[in-house]
């Protein structure tokens, strides 16, 4: 039986946040700008609230490996390049929806059952490589 989650005001403005950043935020950047609007909120609500949003499958983590987790509102299947340096996460304007199925059709014929893909490049992100 699924579980009816009533929308709260806490959840709206965390997804908003999100929603509004195109720079991948980590929840502490999250709970700056919610904390603007609803200045009792805790950090802990926040966190709660991007982890409960990524299971309704509203926003996507990324794990940065060695940085706070970012969170994405466009959860459509699409790259992202995480510099090794800055650690800023970047978009990449392609579409990797054929690769995703083909490639989660031969993880699935592999016996695997698989729950995401999610690519993750690590590089240099534009400023960085120009130092």
């Amino acid at each position: 039986m699924a579980t009816v989650r009533r929308n709260s005001k806490q959840r709206t403005l965390v997804y908003e946040a999100v929603c509004a950043s195109h720079q991948h935020p980590n929840a502490e950047e999250v709970y700056e700008v919610v904390r603007q609007k609803l200045p009792e909120i805790s950090l802990g609500t926040v966190y709660r609230n991007l982890n409960l949003l990524e299971e309704m499958g509203m926003i996507v983590r990324i794990q940065t490996s060695g940085g706070a987790d970012r969170f994405d509102a466009d959860t459509t299947p699409h790259p992202h390049l995480i510099c090794s340096e800055c650690g800023k996460v970047v978009d990449l304007d392609c579409s990797i929806d054929q690769e995703v199925l083909q490639l989660k059709q031969a993880l699935e014929k592999s016996g695997a059952n698989v729950q995401k893909i999610q690519l993750r490049i690590w590089g240099l992100c534009d400023q960085c490589s120009q130092h």
